[in-house]
């Protein structure tokens, strides 16, 4: 097993690419710290299921619960090997259209969000460690109506290299994992068919992912087999480019 002996924290993994992860890691031997901010009830049913006993709470606009998170992580079991920073929120309109309120939460949450977890998690994270980001396939190519959210995963991807510098003294590998886009409820309620066509001509495999389809991919960023890559983006989206 790939992970066997890890711990890791996934921020956001109630549910989604986040759940997924969280079952993947499990599968390899990672002890998960799954994490939440209102699914208390999904991430206690994720915990039972990967035989997890921390289903914790944790806002990452918020640094106490961030803190306290890490603090009870490392208490449990006195070590900390990989942070994967998932949680994140999307609010879809047209660049001309977007306000104030929401792109400021999209960019607290998924951009500064992972600013946080990324500062707090210094004291606790083992050198060796892995810190894994989920970016998005907006952030690479700017959209199309989602502008706070391609600019906050841009910023993950940029963060990211950063971080991976500044924690390179540490051998601490900081990648980041980008998706195509998922096949969820969430792209049913927000994408017009015209504009999941166009999302489609994008591709090269001509459909949209499973959040299942992700888990490889991070836990190869958060494994040993990749020891020797960081400050980069995979791109997990079907082949998707831009004409």
């Amino acid at each position: 097993m790939r992970l066997k002996n890890k711990v890791a924290v996934i921020t956001g993994s109630s549910r989604g690419i986040g759940a997924a992860i969280a079952r993947g890691f499990a599968k390899e031997g990672c002890r998960v710290v799954v994490t939440y901010l209102h699914q208390k009830e999904k991430a206690e049913e994720i915990a039972n299921e990967i035989g997890s006993n921390l289903a914790l709470k944790m806002d990452v606009r918020d640094r106490t619960t961030i803190k306290a998170v890490f603090s009870k992580a490392f208490n449990q079991y006195g070590k900390l090997d990989i942070l994967v920073n998932n949680a994140g929120v999307n609010q879809t309109n047209d660049f001309d259209k977007q306000t104030d309120e929401e792109w400021d939460e999209v960019i607290n949450v998924n951009l500064t969000g992972v600013f946080r977890c990324c500062q707090e998690v210094l004291p606790y994270i083992n050198d060796y460690g892995r810190i894994v980001n989920i970016g998005s396939l907006s952030g690479e190519y700017g959209g199309p109506r989602t502008p706070s959210y391609a600019a906050a995963k841009m910023g993950v991807m940029a963060l990211t290299h950063n971080v991976a510098r500044f924690l390179a003294p540490r051998n601490i590998c900081v990648n980041c994992l980008s998706p195509g886009v998922i096949a969820s409820e969430f792209t049913e309620k927000t994408m017009s068919q015209g504009v999941k066509e166009t999302a489609l001509s994008l591709m090269l495999i001509k459909r949209f992912a499973k959040y299942e389809e992700m888990v490889g991919a991070a836990v190869f960023l958060a494994s040993d087999e990749s020891s020797y890559m960081t400050a980069q983006t995979l791109s997990i989206n079907g082949g998707a480019w831009v004409r």
